[in-house]
């Protein structure tokens, strides 16, 4: 039987380029969201989305959707079957603590064998600048398409960072208090993005896999503004204000 594992997180921190660089190495599938609201995303199944019509692609993700509400654990269990030495897939807090699935998780808690990876992210204010980015032009990194290059610049307001940045604190506490007794890894995003191949040999000896730094290649890069000055236009509101002027001096 493979290593069984979770990634969760909190959006942009790390995991699209966690998944993609364990998918590339040979023994490893991850699998993306699984659980989430309205759909099942990144699932391994070995289908050819690039030549799929885009009928056959909404058949296909109906079809993972009417299976995964039949029967939740089942599902996941299926799709962590692999004859690969260790499979998993990625949850963000919000799909992982959410009630819809708590026989899910219940049912990876009972597995002895299970292991969960942690993803955080020191700097929450470019967290949240890189969210506000997603949600009004698309993720910045190599394997966004065509999106990725548009120059976006963005408006932050301070109190629903704050607002934003406290609900993902609990959530994290929560994570942490459901697996208190459960082997966990974390991984931090700038350890990550700053040194990919060594954190995800960590990750691959965490999982019992024997992986040598050296032949990991990171799958994605990241791409756009290398500092907050060039993509929130109240950059100066973030120095005036105590909550953010240390978070943006730190970018």
């Amino acid at each position: 039987m493979s290593t069984q594992f979770v990634i969760v997180g909190a959006p942009r921190t790390g995991s699209t380029l966690l998944v993609k660089t364990l998918n590339s190495l040979d023994g490893v599938c991850c699998h993306g969201e699984l659980l989430g609201a309205d759909q099942v995303r990144g699932y391994e199944d070995g289908a050819d989305l690039i030549n799929m019509t885009q009928q056959q692609r909404t058949e296909r993700l109906q079809r993972l959707l009417r299976e995964r509400s039949a029967d939740p654990v089942g599902f996941i269990h299926q799709a962590l079957d692999r004859p690969s030495a260790a499979a998993g897939f990625k949850a963000l807090y919000s799909a992982f603590l959410d009630p819809r699935w708590q026989d899910v998780v219940d049912s990876l808690l009972k597995a002895d064998s299970f292991r969960f990876i942690h993803l955080t992210r020191t700097n929450t204010l470019r967290r949240f600048v890189s969210e506000q980015i997603l949600l009004q032009g698309g993720p910045n990194h190599s394997g966004a398409g065509g999106r990725s290059e548009q120059a976006i610049a963005v408006t932050i307001d301070i109190d629903e960072f704050l607002q934003r940045s406290a609900e993902l604190e609990n959530q994290a506490a929560a994570l942490d208090a459901l697996l208190s007794a459960r082997p966990v890894f974390k991984v931090h995003y700038e350890t990550l993005a700053a040194e990919t191949a060594e954190t995800v040999a960590q990750v691959c000896d965490f999982l019992g896999l024997d992986v040598d730094a050296a032949t990991i290649q990171p799958a994605l890069k990241k791409v756009g503004a290398s500092n907050l000055q060039k993509v929130v236009r109240n950059y100066q509101q973030l120095l005036d204000h105590p909550a953010t002027r240390v978070l943006a001096l730190a970018d």
